[in-house]
């Protein structure tokens, strides 16, 4: 992955990634609305699954940041803060 200044480097991909033919179902009203006001519908799934995947990575990180912090806070309760064995300094 290269830096190329995109916002796409700071969602957490690689903007400048080739792009890959894939099959999609979609709501049959939902893409004529989009068709006829001109949407790039490619572009708006591409920008749809980039916010999904940021979300996930956001509550991933979330969720081990709160597993680290009940796992600390168990080892405190159980032997007490490491800031009490050496007192002040």
């Amino acid at each position: 992955m290269h830096m190329n200044g995109s916002s796409d480097m700071r969602m957490g991909f690689d903007g400048d990634a080739p792009k890959r033919p894939i099959n999609l179902s979609l709501n049959e009203d939902l893409i004529a609305k989009a068709k006829a006001l001109g949407i790039n519908i490619s572009a708006a799934a591409e920008a749809g699954v980039a916010q999904v995947v940021v979300e996930a990575e956001r509550r991933r990180i979330e969720d081990q940041a709160e597993a680290a912090m009940r796992a600390w806070n168990e080892y405190d309760s159980r032997h007490g803060s490491v800031a009490d064995e050496f007192g002040e300094l």
